[in-house]
Parts: C-alpha cells; sequence; structure tokens
C-alpha cells in the first residue's frame, strides 16, 4: 500500500490515517502485514483512493492465501476424491 499508493501521492502515514479516520498504529499494522483489511476499512480504502471494497478485500484474500500455503499441517491432509 505504502509503494503503490502513499508515496505517489507524497502521503505520510500520519496525514493518510487522519483522512482514512483510523489511528496511525492501525495504518501502520495495516502496511506491515500485522493487520487485515476488514470490510469497513476496505470501503474507507476505497473512498480514499478512488477504488472499490473488492479490490481491497481481493488483495486482503490473496495475502491470506499465500501466507496460508506456509502451514505444514495443509501438507498433511489426504485427499478425499480420487479421480
Amino acid at each position: 500500500m505504502q509503494e503503490f499508493y502513499l508515496e505517489p501521492l507524497n502521503l505520510s502515514v500520519t496525514s493518510a490515517s487522519e483522512s482514512l479516520q483510523i489511528a496511525r498504529p492501525n495504518l501502520s499494522a495495516i502496511i506491515n502485514g500485522r493487520a487485515g483489511i476488514s470490510p469497513l476499512m476496505a470501503h474507507k480504502l476505497a473512498k480514499a483512493f478512488e477504488t472499490s471494497p473488492q479490490y481491497w478485500l481481493n488483495l486482503q484474500s490473496n495475502y491470506d492465501l499465500w501466507h496460508s500455503m506456509k502451514h505444514k499441517e495443509i501438507r498433511k491432509v489426504k485427499k478425499l476424491v480420487k479421480v
């Protein structure tokens, strides 16, 4: 988010968080991957950056799926359907 939205617009995390009506630490956590994007946050980001809420939720979903592939327990799951 910072590289594609804040930096090109010369926005600081502080000014962006004020515009989004959220606390600076919360936006920082989202930017640094320590917090996810909720539906409400997706609406705020969509309005602020003239995108859609679905765009932000898709980014979050893709990140979550990518991150979940690292779990060892997924390799232990056995197929239930035989093709």
